[in-house]
């Protein structure tokens, strides 16, 4: 279909080329002519995983050099390319002023919401899971909750929509934000694969009713909840940590908090289509 709005005065934009960006090319390009900001790896490490994962997609936002070869756009992502080892499909613009690099990446990014609710063409989806989705993908040590891309995010909440929309349904209800907590979904989304919708439910009811009064184990951790307010990293490791205890004791019908070994994650993501819901 050809673009019948384009005025009379539009013409073609000069010096545009669609390269296949190979580690070796990328190399070259980085290693002349650099004029760009300092590196941030967890940006590399973003696009390596896309590019890894085949979510990588040569789009209108592309790589750019002024007239004298100067690299003012693209460093990130001619590092994953070397990182990876992969050819990538880019496109390339070879004249650009050299002035404009102070307006490049100036607008608005799309968020993973941005990118979820286009992506599943629903506007229903909220924060809640977007949230669920990145504490899901982040597990027990919780370092990368939100490190996780849009194309990550859009194609996990793709995968395990079902789990995810147990969850929020779960807590959507409760106001209180300090147990409509991200890493608590996020565990019970894992939690999904290994034991019946049911019995979350029932833990998830019970921690957003409960009052915090008591020796109960859900009424500690309804206090720890509510104690552990400032969600750093090591906040959301105890967070996680505690929650995986107080349910796995919940499962038992146990009155105490289990000792169980946290140094991995009891509910791994499956990474098969068959999943067990055996309770654990």
């Amino acid at each position: 279909m050809t673009i019948s709005v384009l005025p009379t005065s539009a013409h073609p934009y000069p010096n545009v080329y669609t390269v296949d960006v190979t580690p070796e090319l990328a190399r070259l390009w980085l290693a002349v002519g650099r004029f760009n900001r300092r590196v941030n790896y967890s940006a590399v490490a973003k696009y390596v995983r896309q590019i890894n994962a085949g979510l990588w997609r040569c789009t209108h936002q592309g790589i750019a050099f002024t007239r004298e070869g100067v690299l003012i756009d693209g460093q990130h992502r001619l590092l994953a390319v070397v990182k990876t080892g992969k050819t990538v499909r880019m496109i390339v613009f070879t004249a650009e002023p050299i002035e404009n690099f102070a307006f490049i990446d100036c607008g608005r990014n799309r968020s993973n919401l941005d990118t979820m609710r286009l992506g599943q063409a629903d506007g229903t989806l909220s924060s809640l899971h977007t949230q669920t989705v990145r504490s899901f993908l982040a597990g027990r040590f919780c370092q990368t909750a939100n490190r996780w891309s849009n194309a990550e995010v859009n194609k996990e909440y793709e995968k395990h929509h079902e789990a995810i929309n147990h969850v929020v349904e779960l807590f959507a209800p409760c106001k209180d934000k300090r147990l409509n907590d991200p890493t608590v979904r996020g565990l019970l989304a894992r939690a999904y694969y290994h034991v019946v919708p049911e019995r979350i439910t029932e833990f998830a009811t019970k921690l957003i009713h409960c009052n915090g009064k008591g020796g109960d184990p859900v009424n500690v951790l309804w206090q720890c909840l509510h104690v552990w307010s400032d969600r750093r990293e090591s906040t959301k490791c105890e967070i996680y940590r505690r929650t995986m205890q107080t349910f796995l004791g919940f499962l038992h019908n146990r009155t105490d908090v289990p000792r169980i070994d946290v140094s991995t994650d009891i509910f791994p993501i499956p990474m098969q289509d068959d999943v067990n819901t055996d309770e654990v």
